[in-house]
């Protein structure tokens, strides 16, 4: 004999457990709609401050992190040993500040061809404590001058990982907690190393209130300027040939979590030399002044198409011979440079997709090397020539086994 059930739905409970996952969603949902991924910084992920041509200071600053210095001017006036905590200075070319700058050229273009949300030129009108900005790209109107004249507010909504990119000419903030970033539901690690801000003025493209609180990482075209006492939990990366003002400053770059796949180079360490793999180049990046050109284009099929090439190499570091290779449309030749010294041509040939060149790390100094790809295209493809490049890092040779009999 078999029990009847009653199978009609509970309607109460349904209504009920419906207007509660509703509750629980609203903020998933109104996070995803704008949802981003960490902007891959390579090289310059240890850098706490980086700059292009001096760095000024006065005051007693204080600066956690790697400092980096290239490639003009090569001036730090009122900057010595003493302030600097913790991280290595790095200064001129064939540097790891060279590398750097590099690598921040990409990370500049990532950032700044992400799709945005519009939002008003001051920021504090959108991110306020009652009603902070949630994950996302965010671009003031008419990509003009980021502001934060009365705070600003950032909910990460329980997800430290989660990230924020803020797209403007330049940003300007007011002295004191006017001038601040406050994080609620994030946490300081690694919140503040997911706050990215895209800057495109060819001046002054940070101006920090004098004892501001500041969080994020700003990638500057222009020159950066920090009032006196202004804080920073992140970094300051400001690009070739231009300058960095600091009076009596705190700069902390925190300790981050490894990027996601299709990020950027390790984790860097704040007290020497960060762990390398390759840079994926981003993709989908539109044509910006002063930016380097994309490197992941896909290859065209017909001649009459523009010549493309793509640099790859080893993912992790190496002990022993490995192979770096450019794959690519309309190639020539291709000469290869390690750490500047050439190291050998592959010129193409009938049936060639791949060149391909076998590199012997042996006798090179544990850390960072760099590849340089020339690439030639042929006359037909419109496009001359471009360089590709790329860093490995040497690791300890293996040990040998020992036998004692």
């Amino acid at each position: 004999m078999v029990d009847h059930v009653d199978r009609r739905p509970n309607r109460r409970f349904g209504v009920g457990r419906a207007f509660a996952l509703a509750l629980v969603l609203a903020p998933v949902l109104a996070s995803s709609a704008h949802a981003a991924s960490p902007v891959p910084l390579g090289t310059a992920d240890s850098f706490a401050l980086l700059a292009g041509s001096t760095i000024t200071n006065t005051g007693p600053t204080s600066i956690s992190g790697d400092i980096g210095l290239c490639c003009t001017g090569l001036d730090t006036p009122g900057l010595g040993p003493d302030n600097q905590s913790a991280g290595a200075t790095y200064v001129g070319p064939n540097t790891l500040a060279q590398t750097a700058q590099r690598d921040l050229d990409i990370a500049y273009a990532d950032a700044a061809g992400r799709p945005a949300t519009i939002v008003p030129v001051n920021l504090s009108s959108s991110g306020t404590s009652q009603s902070p900005l949630l994950p996302g790209v965010y671009q003031s109107t008419s990509r003009g001058t980021l502001q934060i004249n009365n705070g600003l507010t950032l909910d990460f909504l329980g997800d430290p990982n989660a990230v924020f990119i803020f797209q403007g000419t330049d940003l300007i903030t007011a002295a004191g907690t006017a001038g601040s970033v406050n994080i609620v539901n994030g946490g300081a690690t690694p919140s503040t190393c997911n706050i990215y801000w895209q800057l495109s003025t060819d001046a002054t493209g940070v101006s920090l209130g004098a004892g501001s609180a500041f969080k994020g990482t700003t990638m500057a075209l222009g020159a950066s300027v920090l009032g006196t006492g202004a804080t920073v939990q992140g970094r300051i990366l400001t690009r070739d040939s231009k300058a960095v003002n600091l009076d009596t400053n705190t700069i902390t770059r925190s300790a981050c979590a490894a990027p996601a796949v299709g990020g950027g180079v390790g984790t860097g360490s704040p007290t020497g030399t960060p762990t390398l793999t390759r840079i994926p180049t981003p993709t989908s990046i539109p044509a910006l002044t002063g930016i380097p050109t994309p490197t992941s284009i896909a290859a065209p099929t017909s001649g009459a198409l523009p010549g493309t090439a793509k640099l790859s190499g080893p993912s992790r570091p190496v002990r022993g011979p490995f192979s770096v290779s450019v794959t690519g449309h309309a190639i020539k030749k291709v000469v290869f440079y390690v750490d500047g010294k050439r190291a050998g041509t592959v010129y193409a040939k009938p049936g060639r997709r791949k060149f391909k060149l076998t590199i012997n790390p042996a006798g090179q100094s544990r850390g960072v090397h760099r590849v340089t790809a020339k690439v030639t295209f042929t006359t037909a493809s419109g496009t001359p020539r471009t360089t590709r490049r790329l860093t490995y890092r040497r690791a300890f040779p293996a040990p040998r086994p020992q036998f004692t009999g």
